[in-house]
């Protein structure tokens, strides 16, 4: 009787099985996972970055492929090949899948390649990389080959040592350079303890070979009792050594900060900095919240109390409210926030200045920071930011009347983001001088609304386009107030989300059909900062008033003997700022969790405000984008803040004294000339050198391409011609490559073998080599059972050698590639 076609497929897999595997596979697969799952835990729980929870799905994808490598018939070259082209699929596929939000597959990958391209951008520029998607991906590529190495040499060259020493070396360098409150050392002994294991089963794996060629009859249930005993041991061990008294190590640890410190790993160290400037070691870093130029409106968020920065003011506030930016944004999506700048200026050298215009009612403020987090690749300051001394930085503007230029010529920049051109790092100090503004609100409605031609090509963009409910709001907002200038407008416009909409931080992100504010308007009218300001702006907006949103910190905790601010990380939180002719920008607060910003001369509305709900629009409506500047995105962001306001009673009232009166349409005053800063370079992304930048782009990817196909041709022919053959002379090596290139061929050549019959066959299979093939055998013969040839005789026997082989090598490559072609 056949059998049926599902008992032959489980008979043919129990066999392949078999063949596969064998006994004790399982076991070394399992305590090869939790040897290289210790590092991945490490690093986690380290928390340099987001997103690291993709080391885990790769690790055990990298394992089942590897192993597979390891029992097949590749060489140790074809299956790194190999398990190259399955990592970088599985690496994109698990990334792919990890990026936040509702996105196709497509939309996904067009993600990631933005992504990749601003960090090389950034870092290839001289700036600084601030997207930690790229340190996720270069610890899933450095994942995958630990595995694959992990598994190769445990399975195919039994060499265990050289399995565990890689991972461990990852988990010791994390310890080290973590700082955070988190303990560490159970993965280090987690790890430990695999690896023992391993070396375990490494052992009883070898003797049973021995035993299984030497007839010797054993029990099964030898692997696991040895495993047992093993793991007692092995607990033991390290519990002794765990509670065994130690020295104070302070001169090892000298030793290593003096070995750390030498010039070539500085150097290095420098280089990973500006790669990932923004990584953390004790918790994902507030400041990669607006270090972006995306902040998408998205889910709940949860901030802890861990301090950021401590701001030292100068001079006394005076009743000042004090914000501390890190980013403004000027361009609404329908899904979040982007800044587009077109200018890249930086400056190499320290104290780098900005023209922020000549505006009324302003008053220079100066604090010196001091960084408390482990890395910040943003510069803080109060807004407006006129001036940055004691760091290098660079910034992200545009220039108010066109070109590139006018840092150098001292002329108007609209600046959107200052990053330092080196990562600060905890106890950094740098100081920063803004122009903040103290104008009185009778002041700001006498502002008119005579508005300077680019505040409107930037700061209106998506007025038009938002939904006819939200304008509907606000109108009605500002008819039901009785407001007529844009300033009692927008305060109109504040309290009425002050009042209607509720503070809450553990909302669920939009659903991906809806305008993100007008589900926050409408739908649930519950949110935090970014929502509350993401609305008040493009409602603004909508009423023909130029608006942006602001991000980075609320001013914290005020010492008033000290005159600081303590700043932690849950006072993250975004604003609005409005524009106000004669007055610059000024801001605003519609977060209802915050204090109310006030100013003399405000009044109050009507505190009865009606509680409008306009039916939804069933789609979201697209916000066009601004068109000037190119846009490029960075990592998204949603933090949120609960600040506490200085007490009123520690900020004493003064009287605030305006530089001028502006009438209606002010003329504003130029502002007093300083010496231009030396700026090293200015990057403007002006049309007419879009072609240019192209061509540039495609020849740098072709050269790029070309230098890696060169590296990896000579990384081949050092893999097969050079490696292992480290202990022999010039002709003996020569010798050693016939047999090498000859087994490429599929030859059969054995250590039984004469010379000359190993010549024999090699001049059968490769006749288009037989004079280097013979000259080659003819040296070996001589100089292996010769008598020692005089010095002089040798040299020439060494470069007779080295020219047969050259000629014998590309003999064996055509005679492969005809083989190839029939």
């Amino acid at each position: 009787m056949q059998p049926s076609p599902i008992e032959r497929a489980r008979t043919y897999l129990k066999r392949r099985w078999q063949r596969m595997v064998f006994p004790g596979d399982v076991t070394a697969l399992i305590i090869a996972l939790g040897l290289l799952w210790m590092p991945a835990f490490a690093l986690v729980t380290a928390s340099w970055s987001d997103g690291l929870g993709v080391l885990f799905p790769i690790v055990v994808a990298a394992i089942i492929t590897s192993f597979w490598l390891a029992r097949s018939r590749l060489s140790e070259l074809g299956a790194l090949l190999y398990s190259t082209i399955y990592g970088f699929i599985t690496i994109l596929a698990v990334n792919l899948v990890a990026l936040p939000g509702p996105l196709s597959l497509t939309a996904r990958l067009e993600e990631l390649i933005r992504r990749i391209d601003r960090w090389a951008t950034e870092v290839s520029t001289g700036g600084v990389g601030t997207d930690n998607l790229i340190f996720v991906l270069f610890l899933s590529v450095l994942f995958w080959y630990l595995a694959h190495n992990t598994i190769w040499h445990v399975f195919r060259l039994d060499r265990v040592w050289r399995a565990v020493i890689p991972p461990g070396l990852v988990l010791v360098i994390n310890n080290l350079n973590y700082e955070g409150e988190s303990n560490l050392d159970f993965f280090l002994i987690g790890f430990l303890m695999f690896a023992l294991l391993m070396i375990i089963n490494s052992f009883i794996q070898s003797r049973e070979y021995e035993w299984g060629r030497q007839g010797i009859q054993f029990s099964r249930r030898t692997r696991r009792s040895f495993l047992r005993i093993g793991s007692t041991l092995s607990v033991v061990v390290l519990l002794i050594g765990w509670i065994t008294p130690a020295g104070s190590g302070e001169n090892y640890w000298e030793k290593i900060e003096e070995f750390l410190g030498g010039d070539p790993l500085s150097e290095i160290n420098e280089l990973w900095n500006r790669l990932f400037s923004s990584l953390e070691g004790r918790g994902i870093a507030t400041t990669d919240y607006y270090g972006g130029d995306r902040l998408d409106l998205t889910g709940s968020v949860q901030l802890s109390d861990e301090e950021v920065m401590e701001i030292e003011l100068e001079d006394n506030p005076g009743g000042l409210r004090f914000y501390w930016r890190s980013t403004a944004f000027d361009t609404y999506d329908g899904r979040g926030w982007e800044h587009s700048r077109s200018v890249r200026a930086f400056k190499e050298t320290e104290n780098m200045r900005f023209n922020t215009g000549s505006y009324a009612a302003r008053r220079d403020i100066t604090q010196n920071i001091t960084i408390a987090i482990r890395a910040s690749p943003l510069v803080y300051g109060a807004p407006q930011i006129r001036a940055v001394e004691d760091i290098a930085v660079e910034a992200e503007l545009n220039c108010v009347q066109g070109g590139s230029g006018c840092v150098n010529d001292n002329r108007e920049a609209d600046v959107a983001v200052i990053r330092p051109r080196e990562p600060l790092r905890a106890n950094d100090r740098y100081t920063v001088v803004s122009s903040m503004s103290v104008a009185t609100a009778d002041q700001l409605r006498a502002a008119g609304t005579d508005y300077p031609d680019w505040v409107l090509r930037d700061y209106l963009q998506g007025g038009g386009s938002v939904s006819t409910d939200t304008q509907s709001l606000a109108e009605q907002i500002i008819i039901f107030s009785g407001a007529t200038t844009p300033y009692d407008k927008a305060k109109a416009v504040e309290q009425w989300l002050r009042e209607n909409i509720a503070y809450d931080e553990t909302i669920s992100a939009p659903p991906f059909d809806k305008d993100p504010i007008d589900w926050f308007l409408f739908d649930i009218q519950r949110g935090y900062c970014n929502y509350y300001a993401s609305a008040m702006v493009m409602m603004l907006r909508s009423q023909g008033i130029p608006a942006r949103m602001a991000a980075g910190f609320a001013q914290g905790s005020y010492d008033a003997v000290d005159r600081t601010y303590l700043v932690r990380e849950n006072d993250a939180h975004t604003w609005v700022e409005v524009f106000f002719p004669g007055y610059g920008w000024v801001e605003f607060e519609p977060t209802a969790d915050e204090v109310p910003l006030e100013r003399p001369g405000d009044v109050a509305f009507n505190q009865d405000f009606p509680t409008i709900t306009p039916e939804p629009s069933p789609t979201m409506t697209p916000f066009p984008t601004n068109t000037p500047p190119e846009q490029q995105a960075l990592p998204t962001a949603t933090p949120t803040a609960s600040p506490t306001q200085a007490p009123a009673e520690q900020l004493p009232a003064t009287t605030l004294t305006p530089e001028f009166q502006p009438t209606a349409t002010p003329t504003p005053t130029p502002e007093s000339t300083a010496a231009a800063p030396a700026i090293t370079d200015v990057e403007a992304q002006d049309d007419d050198t879009d072609l240019l930048e192209t061509i540039l782009l495609i020849l740098g990817i072709l050269l790029t391409i070309a230098v890696v196909l060169l590296l990896l041709a000579a990384f081949v022919i050092w893999w097969v011609e050079y490696r292992g053959l480290g202990g022999l002379n010039p002709i003996q090596k020569s010798y050693a490559r016939l047999g090498i290139y000859g087994g490429w061929l599929g030859l059969r050549l054995s250590n039984r073998q004469t010379p000359i019959e190993r010549r024999r066959v090699l001049v059968d299979a490769v006749p288009d080599g037989e004079q280097p093939i013979n000259t080659i055998t003819s040296l070996y013969t001589r100089d292996k059972y010769g008598k020692p040839a005089p010095e002089d005789t040798q040299g020439e026997a060494v470069e007779r050698a080295r020219r047969a082989w050259v000629e014998a090598r590309w003999a064996f490559i055509f005679t492969k590639f005809r083989r190839r072609q029939r």
